[in-house]
């Protein structure tokens, strides 16, 4: 078995919400899955963040993937999480 090392992530509830109606639509079985996934993902494809986005595309219209509208609203929710937490 691979060596692993736990870490923290903080995200944003938004996030977390969608993560979450993933996991009970039976498409991930944890958290943690989800995420590795995710990381595996973008170290595999990532080139730039255009290339990057129309990649995601093409994956979300094959899988139950929130539209390009709710995820630009995760994306905003995400931003305005992050601007109140560099105001503390």
């Amino acid at each position: 078995m691979e060596a692993t090392e736990k870490i923290t992530v903080r995200f944003p509830k938004g996030l977390v919400r969608e993560m979450d109606r993933l996991i009970q639509e039976g498409e991930f079985s944890s958290r943690s899955e989800l995420i590795k996934e995710a990381v595996r993902l973008f170290l595999l494809y990532y080139r730039s963040p255009e290339e990057l986005w129309e990649i995601y595309k093409i994956i979300a219209t094959k899988r139950k993937i929130p539209s390009e509208k709710e995820i630009e609203r995760i994306l905003e929710e995400v931003d305005e999480e992050w601007k109140r937490s560099r105001q503390s």
